[in-house]
């Protein structure tokens, strides 16, 4: 085989605007009602095929690791930085998945910048994950382009699924999951299941934030080993129709079941939420199994304004991003 050329884009993070726990299931997991958009806090990702096989990872963050660990106020090897780039990176589990699944020969080189930080809810590990996924079928098809277009679908969303929950939200597209053409664009979804069934939607009207990362990561097993699945569990339907604007309420509330559990296990999530409510913004909530947490803005310059605030009001580190919804997946780039 020959090498590719360098396929890249840019990684988007998630928030929960609704997550509810529905039942627990037999193989641990827990039935969800969530509702998420796509958010343009991005990382950047670059692979092609190689003739070395296995999978070659470089990691860095953006500008770089110091100003970030300056923001954070944590030191440049504080484990709050660290990502894996070796098996427990899921790029490099999903691209090993890939290979295998095609049955190809040689392997990968992969350039991942980080800006989404980890253990925060946001998604960033997923969505990377996605990316790679994509970018690996259309090198493949580069190098191998006897491989069917047909089986794209078929092939994608199991292995996305097996990756993790939120991998299937990433992969986005109209043309992928076989949806009407006209539903290209997607911005938002509500996820079933343990995450991985969606309905993609438009959403009527971009949504604005403030996201502000505490700098401190919570473990998603152990939230959800402090959950308890309520008696009448709430449901997202509302909130889906007024994000579409086909309901007549001109005001929507967003849940995260999640979030109760999270604060006993991380004292920096009551601050989080408590500026970001000083900060003259709504709809404070914790995003996924936190840390991170988010409040709506009316417009890109409240946000703005607010994040700016924010970066001298709250106490101790923190990462802290005006945010708008975006589309996914991501446009791929060729070089």
């Amino acid at each position: 085989m020959t090498e590719s050329r360098w396929y890249h884009t840019s990684p988007p993070a998630k928030l929960n605007l609704f997550l509810e726990l529905l039942a627990r299931r037999e193989d641990g997991f827990h039935e969800l009602d969530t509702v998420m958009i796509a958010i343009d806090w991005r990382d950047e990702l670059r692979l092609r095929r190689t003739t070395q096989p296995g999978v070659r990872l470089s990691v860095d963050w953006i500008p770089n690791r110091a100003a970030v660990a300056n923001e954070l106020q944590v030191s440049e090897d504080d484990e709050l930085l660290f990502i894996p780039t070796d098996g427990k990176n899921l790029v490099v589990r999903v691209l090993n998945r890939l290979s295998e699944t095609l049955g190809l020969e040689g392997g990968w080189e992969v350039q991942l910048n980080k800006n989404i930080p980890s253990g925060a809810g946001m998604g960033g590990a997923s969505s990377d994950a996605a990316s790679a996924l994509q970018l690996g079928w259309e090198a493949a098809c580069e190098t191998h382009p006897e491989m069917p277009a047909s089986s794209k679908r078929e092939l994608l969303l199991p292995l996305a699924a097996e990756i993790g929950s939120d991998v299937p939200f990433f992969l986005g597209g109209a043309s992928l999951l076989g949806a009407p053409k006209s539903t290209e664009g997607i911005q938002c979804a509500r996820a079933t299941g343990r995450g991985e069934k969606l309905e993609f939607f438009p959403l009527a009207n971009p949504l604005h934030a403030v996201v502000l990362y505490p700098a401190a990561s919570v473990s998603t097993a152990k939230v959800y080993s402090r959950c308890t699945v309520p008696d009448s569990p709430r449901s997202s339907d509302d909130l889906v129709l007024a994000l579409q604007g086909m309901s007549a309420e001109t005001t929507f509330s967003l849940h995260n079941t999640l979030e109760a559990p999270a604060r006993g296990l991380s004292s920096r999530i009551d601050p989080a939420l408590e500026c970001l409510s000083k900060a003259g913004l709504t709809h404070c909530h914790m995003t996924g199994s936190g840390s991170a947490c988010f409040a709506l803005a009316d417009s890109s310059q409240q946000a703005a304004l607010a994040a700016k605030t924010l970066r001298s009001t709250f106490p101790g580190g923190a990462l802290i991003r005006p945010v708008m919804s975006c589309v996914v997946p991501s446009e791929i780039h060729i070089a």
